[in-house]
């Protein structure tokens, strides 16, 4: 259980990550349509892993 809590806190790290990098306050940065891309498809695959992870969780 604690390795999936671990496994589940990274993801959610991982995603509120992205979403900065994605916010106004970052866009001093301009993300490319290339990086943008790349950055909404690994939100979405840590989304769908960290689903998975919770529904291991709720049995």
């Amino acid at each position: 259980m604690n390795d999936t809590v671990t496994q589940l806190t990274e993801q959610l790290n991982a995603l509120k990550k992205g979403l900065f990098l994605m916010s106004p306050r970052d866009r001093v940065r301009a993300l490319s349509t290339h990086e943008t891309d790349d950055l909404i498809h690994e939100l979405q695959d840590t989304a769908d892993k960290a689903l998975k992870t919770l529904e291991g969780l709720t049995g």
